[in-house]
């Protein structure tokens, strides 16, 4: 077949072959333009991550501040602590916060090298240890903030854990860049370790931990970074294993620790016309996945969370009008709760090193009993109104997370969850006597727990 037109005669198989060819030079030159940005993109975002600037802050910075969002909320964490292991009180810590450092020293003594000859390590390592003590003890001194068993009025920030991350930082820059990640791991590990039994000691708060981890890495990094300035390419031993922030096209495993604070109003119908409202309250979990394609994996998590409650006196009121006037206040006790799930997770990159996921998972949870006590007016001591025995309930756990990867075997994320329980409990109520003899009553009661948070999640990744 052939188109003839205005005296110009052109055969259909020419025509086909030049509509063939402009669209295949389209197609190229669209996926050079995409490779083009790709490249750029990848070349802008590995000038930022060898800048000094980034090198010093983008991992300490990010805890710094998260410390300094959650310092009026830290008796939420605390809360954790006591409904479980009120009366813990070890010495380790004194002691584990060094254990980085010890570690970084012995490798050093018995002949593995890392990054650094001894004058260079020793100089890098005084700058970071006079920046770390400066600044703690000025922060210390300035705040003057109770410490939670009030032995004290300089919990913020800790030092404990400060001292921690910066050791934890040295071993990472000599053996952790340079020999395995491993060692990075390891000493993190240690310092995270340090910073939780601060918690669990009753000796500082939540934002004084995340603060002091944070004081301690800006300060290493930038020790070190004042020890370039004077050694330049002087007392380099072993070179930097090379690492591309990219894991589209890897398989990896990640364990990470989370802290999250929730949000919203869940309001729980008791029995007996008792209501009560959770509103705010702290979560923390240890998350695992393993990534065994490039977007999808399997992974777990265990989550301890807990809601402080505010009793709704209506309902109650409207069926007991008699006594409301001889009645002075409710006490509730925080509403704590424990879950272990397992399920799908899923991921996709952004940007070179920035990723965007979610999870959904099931398994259990497990509410804490749960008491409502009463105390009538001209009464010292409170009397017991409502006692709930919770069971093991099924539990739903729902994330999405955006993760950016700081270093060859580290992640930060942040991540906002919703969880859902739904159960039983026992229950005994001690009907409002004013005085007088009732025999309280037992019965089943049915609930249903929601929880919606937000936070953040420090991973360790292995591939």
């Amino acid at each position: 077949m052939n188109i003839r037109k205005r005296g110009i005669f052109v055969p259909m198989k020419k025509i086909v072959l030049i509509i063939f060819t402009l669209i295949s030079v389209s197609i190229h030159a669209q996926h050079l333009s995409k490779d083009s940005l790709s490249t750029v993109h990848i070349q802008k975002h590995q000038r930022i991550l060898q800048s000094p600037l980034y090198r010093i802050t983008h991992a300490g910075v990010p805890l710094i501040l998260i410390g300094a969002l959650n310092y009026g909320k830290d008796k939420d964490f605390r809360v954790i602590r006591n409904s479980y292991i009120p009366h813990f009180r070890y010495h380790y810590d004194d002691y584990l916060q060094y254990s980085p450092g010890v570690v970084m020293l012995g490798l050093k003594a018995f002949g593995i090298e890392g990054r650094s000859s001894w004058g260079r390590l020793l100089v890098s390592d005084a700058f970071s240890a006079g920046i770390m003590a400066a600044t703690v003890n000025i922060l210390k001194y300035s705040f003057r903030k109770p410490r939670p068993d009030d032995s004290g009025n300089n919990s913020f920030p800790s030092g404990h854990t400060a001292t921690a991350f910066m050791f934890a930082t040295m071993l990472h820059n000599e053996y952790g860049t340079t020999r395995s990640s491993l060692y990075s791991v390891l000493g993190y590990s240690l310092a995270t370790g340090t910073a939780i039994s601060r918690q669990l000691n009753n000796k500082h708060w939540f934002s004084d931990v995340l603060t002091g981890a944070g004081i301690g890495i800006v300060s290493t990094q930038l020790g070190y970074y004042l020890a370039d300035l004077i050694f330049r390419g002087k007392g380099f031993i072993h070179p930097q294993l090379k690492w591309e922030p990219d894991i589209e096209d890897e398989t990896y495993a990640s364990l990470g620790i989370q802290m999250g604070y929730t949000v919203g109003r869940n309001k729980i119908h008791l029995p007996e016309h008792i209501d009560i409202a959770g509103q705010g309250g702290a979560t923390s979990s240890l998350s695992t996945a393993w990534f065994f394609t490039p977007h999808w994996g399997i992974g777990g998590k265990f989550t301890i969370a807990q809601t402080s409650p505010q009793i709704h006196t209506k309902r109650f009121f409207d069926t007991h009008p008699e006594i409301e006037k001889t009645i002075e206040s409710f006490e509730a006790r925080t509403i704590s709760y424990i879950s272990s799930v397992g399920g799908i997770h899923y991921k996709t990159k952004i940007l070179p090193g920035l990723y965007a996921g979610g999870s959904a998972m099931a398994g259990v949870g497990y509410p804490r009993n749960y008491h409502v006590n009463i105390r009538y007016k001209n009464q010292v001591h409170a009397e017991p109104l409502l006692h709930c025995e919770s069971h093991v309930i099924p539990n739903l756990d729902l994330t999405a997370h955006f993760m950016h990867i700081t270093g060859k075997n580290a992640g930060l994320k942040l991540f906002v969850n919703y969880n859902i329980g739904i159960g039983k409990s026992d229950y005994i109520y001690y009907p409002p006597h004013k005085g007088q003899s009732i025999e309280p009553k037992t019965g089943v009661h049915r609930f249903i727990l929601h929880n919606f948070s937000i936070g953040a999640e420090v991973a360790a990744l292995f591939w």
